[in-house]
This record gives structure tokens, C-alpha cells and sequence, in this order.
């Protein structure tokens, strides 16, 4: 009785560790929903105040085909309309991005913010940076900037067919002339940058049919009908835009991601070795009777893997870790308590595969891969989560090699592990138990052909007795009562394969 009770013990110590797992990784998550506390687990307790000073938010090169940057500075403009900041720039040396989601930050939250917005054009803003320069209310030149050329391009860079282009600039035309006027631009400065179509002369320069408008700082300062042509000024820096704005006594405060985002953004970058992390520690517990780390290693892994994910603005969610867990759970009840179908396993370990796998898929390009600008479409979405996942299997595959290599001449886990490797045999045993000739066998004098009796229900795992010592056990067979005679066919450093055999006497 005590030896069924220590193996049932044993074979749910896996599904008790899964269970501690929903615990582990859904309370991370739940951490998320704090920062609307300004409480952070990363970096500062409490984000500094935007209230009364001018936050400065920088747009570098690679910035605007970044969805990561697009959700920072979005984040960053909620903060600053909800926290009353004295006003808000963009420091813009960028050749351009993402289209839809600039169309986004431009209408959601540049148009509407109510908090004084300007632009410094320091060095360049093209294409996407152009547009995000007009949907704030004043735009400042650097002495040797440029501004313009912002046609739509497919996601790589090539030119899009004429009706899906004539789609394309219809919609984003219209966005964009209602946040430029609202702006108060001249839209048909800004038209000059986007389409190909018409040719203009704006006195100090000019543009050509199937030509893009580019404008340099001087002549983006220069009069036309009575007004700027587009930027009101050029400057040196963003302190002279603030003394000419009249903000000159402000505090200004550079806008930084949170420790949480920092974080989230280690963790898309080495997700891949967090997983085969995760898919090594399970190994482990798996092929180690009686060890426990590896449930927990594993636990702490995946945690991490859907915790990162989750703040980066991936898919992954609450849904995600259930589906997770069941999917572990299913293959558990496959191989411990209903052998032999492989029904539940291979459904479970496609409910596990497919959480990891869209848990990585960034939810801005899910939610808009369908949009007609094509800047996002389905493969941008699926590629990268498919590409970490496939060579987290690489690695776990090749880890999984050396593991059983290496690990049995390693001193702390010879405590774990059964011998490397058992010597080919005949060990014949009584009804009792006992070897023949008197001697009790021991693990370390195992041997491939000795004969023992099952302690427990092999499902396939169980207990069995060989010479006077109990050996977890792995039948060959679907299912294999107590009281079973058995053999020792095969063993590794994790596991004793046995089979049922008929003693002849």
C-alpha cells in the first residue's frame, strides 16, 4: 500500500506542478493591470510626473518600423494628455515606417490631444516621419534637414500596383487632409509628398509629375500665400523652440519605456531560448523519478515566456496560458493514466505548440493584416513567432542529445539519474523477489534481461521490483497490471524500459 501510494505520489507531482503553473504564470500578468496604478515590478515604483513639463519624445531611424515604438509612444501620448504636460515634441531624424500604424498614432492620438504638440525636424523626416510632423501643430527645422517624400511602398520597399495604389492613397488622402488642416498645414504641401500624379509649382520650388516633394529647412520655411509653406522655423535645438513658444521655463523631461517594456522587449528578443529552457526543464522532470526542479525550472519559464509577451503588446493572454496548461495536462493524462490511444497527446501538445506559438504574434498586425495600406499582412504577423519556435524545437532537440551524453558524469545530477547504462544480463529472480543464487540485486548492478515483478499498474510508468529493489519503470506494452512478471529490455540514463515475459520453471 505504501508503495502504490508513493507511486501515485510520484506520477502527479507533473500535473500538481501544472496546476502551480496557472498560479505562476497568470499572476505575473496580472501584474500588468498595476501599471494603470503607476505601480512598476521593473525599474522606478512610479513613473515620474508629465504634469506641467515638456516631454520630448525622440523618433530615431529604426523607431517608426518598430510596433514596439508605435505602442511606446502612444503610451506615452495618453500619459501626456491625462497628466496635463506642458506640451509634447517629436525629435524626428527618421526615413520612415509602418503606415497604418502611423495613420493610427496620427488620427487616435496626435489629432485629438489637446496638450500643445511641435515637431523638430533634426536631420530628416521622410515618409512616415513627414506625416507624423504635419499632425502636430508646429513644425521647426534643423539648419540642414529635409522633409517629404512620403509615397506608400509595400512592406518591402517595392512599388504597389496602380489600383491598389489608387485605394491606398485615396484613404490615407483623406486621413492625412484632416489632420493637416485641423493642424493648420497646407495640405497641398503635404499631398506633394504623398502622390505622384499632379505637377506644382510652389514658387520656391516645384514639383513634377511622377515626382515626390522633398523640402529642404529653407525653403519649408519659405512664404507662399501669405504663410509658411510648411515649418514655421529653423532652430538649433529644442530649447530654442521652447523660448520662442514661450515654455522656456518648463521643466523638459525625455520620455523613456518603463522598466515593464524594457523588459518585455529582452524577452521577445531571446523568447526562443526562454522556451528551450522551458521544453529542457520539462525534459528532465519528465525522465528524472522523484525531481522536482525541472517541474518548477519549466513553470518559471514559461511564466516568463507569456509574461513578456503580454506586456510587449503580443497576443499572449489569460486564454493562452489556459489552452497552455490544458494542452500539458491532456498529454499528461495520455502517457500516466490513459496510455496507448495517443488521441489526447497529440491534440494536447498541438493546444500547447499553438499557444506558445500565437502567444508571439504581435496583436497590432493580427488585428490589421486585412488593411488595404499592405504594410501589414499576414506572413509580417506569423513569420517571426514561427521562426523563434522552430529553432526552440532545433535547440531542445539538440539539448535533449547532450543531455543524455553528459548528464550522468555530472555530480549533482548522478543523484537523480539511473545508471548511464546497464550491462547485458540474465538475472533470474524468484516469485519472492530475490535473485538467483541468494543475492539481492541492486541499481547499480542492474542488467538488460533481469526479471522482476510490477509493483503498480504500469500506464505506462509504474514501479517494479527487481531482486529487492524498487525501480521506476517503463513498459513497452500500453498497459501492464500488478503483479506482472517483467524483463529490463532496454535503459538510458533517464529511463528502465521493460517488457511482460512468461517464466518458465
Amino acid at each position: 500500500m505504501m508503495n502504490c501510494r508513493g507511486f501515485w505520489l510520484n506520477r502527479w507531482r507533473l500535473v500538481l506542478f501544472v496546476c502551480l503553473g496557472v498560479f505562476g504564470i497568470a499572476s505575473p500578468l496580472l501584474a500588468v493591470e498595476s501599471e494603470e496604478k503607476d505601480v512598476r515590478a521593473f525599474g522606478k515604483s512610479r513613473e515620474e510626473s508629465y504634469r506641467d513639463k515638456v516631454v520630448v519624445v525622440k523618433v530615431g531611424r529604426n523607431e517608426l518600423s518598430s510596433r514596439k515604438a508605435f505602442k511606446f509612444f502612444r503610451r506615452t501620448l495618453e500619459r501626456v494628455e491625462n497628466e496635463k504636460a506642458a506640451a509634447v515634441v517629436f525629435e524626428l531624424d527618421t526615413p520612415g515606417g509602418l503606415a497604418h500604424e502611423t495613420t493610427e498614432l496620427m488620427v487616435d492620438d496626435l489629432a485629438v490631444l489637446s496638450v500643445p504638440s511641435f515637431s523638430y525636424v533634426n536631420n530628416e523626416a521622410s515618409s512616415a516621419g513627414a506625416l507624423i510632423a504635419v499632425s502636430t501643430d508646429k513644425i521647426y527645422m534643423s539648419e540642414l534637414s529635409t522633409i517629404g517624400s512620403a509615397a506608400v511602398v509595400n512592406g518591402t520597399g517595392e512599388e504597389i500596383e496602380k489600383v491598389m495604389r489608387a485605394k491606398i492613397e485615396g484613404h490615407l488622402g483623406s486621413v492625412v487632409r484632416n489632420v493637416a488642416e485641423k493642424k493648420g498645414h497646407n495640405y497641398e504641401v503635404v499631398e506633394a509628398m504623398m502622390m505622384m500624379d499632379k505637377e506644382v509649382d510652389f514658387e520656391v520650388t516645384s514639383v513634377g509629375k511622377d515626382e515626390l516633394l522633398n523640402l529642404t529647412a529653407q525653403e519649408a520655411i519659405a512664404d507662399y500665400k501669405g504663410k509658411p509653406l510648411l515649418a514655421v522655423g529653423i532652430v538649433g535645438s529644442i530649447e530654442e523652440i521652447l523660448e520662442k513658444e514661450g515654455l522656456g521655463d518648463k521643466e523638459v523631461l525625455e520620455a523613456e519605456p518603463t522598466g515593464f517594456e524594457r523588459f518585455a522587449s529582452w524577452i521577445e528578443r531571446f523568447g526562443g531560448l526562454i522556451l528551450l529552457v522551458g521544453f529542457a526543464a520539462g525534459y528532465i522532470e519528465m525522465k528524472t523519478p522523484g525531481f522536482g526542479l525541472g517541474a518548477l525550472l519549466a513553470v518559471i519559464a514559461f511564466g516568463v515566456f507569456f509574461f513578456g509577451n503580454s506586456v510587449a503588446g503580443n497576443l499572449a493572454g489569460y486564454e493562452h496560458v489556459v489552452i497552455f496548461v490544458l494542452g500539458i495536462g491532456l498529454v499528461l493524462l495520455d502517457v500516466f493514466i490513459l496510455p496507448g490511444t495517443f488521441i489526447l497527446g497529440t491534440v494536447g501538445a498541438l493546444m500547447a505548440v499553438g499557444s506558445l506559438f500565437f502567444a508571439m504574434v504581435d496583436e497590432v498586425s493580427w488585428k490589421s493584416w486585412q488593411f488595404e495600406g499592405a504594410s501589414v499582412n499576414l506572413g509580417d504577423a506569423l513569420l517571426n513567432p514561427a521562426i523563434t519556435l522552430t529553432w526552440a524545437f532545433i535547440g531542445a532537440t539538440v539539448l535533449f542529445a547532450l543531455m543524455l551524453r553528459f548528464f550522468p558524469e555530472i555530480p549533482f545530477f548522478q543523484r537523480f539519474l539511473l545508471p548511464a547504462s546497464l550491462e547485458k544480463g540474465t538475472g533470474m529472480v524468484t516469485a519472492e523477489g530475490t535473485a538467483s543464487g541468494g543475492s539481492a540485486l541492486s541499481e547499480e548492478n542492474l542488467k538488460v534481461g533481469a526479471l522482476g515483478k510490477a509493483v503498480t499498474d504500469l500506464r505506462p510508468a509504474g514501479l517494479a521490483n527487481f531482486g529487492g529493489t524498487q525501480v521506476d519503470v517503463t513498459a513497452d506494452n500500453a498497459f501492464v497490471s500488478e503483479g506482472a512478471q517483467l524483463e529490463i529490455v532496454s535503459a538510458d540514463s533517464f529511463r528502465v524500459v521493460v517488457k511482460v515475459v512468461e517464466l518458465a520453471y
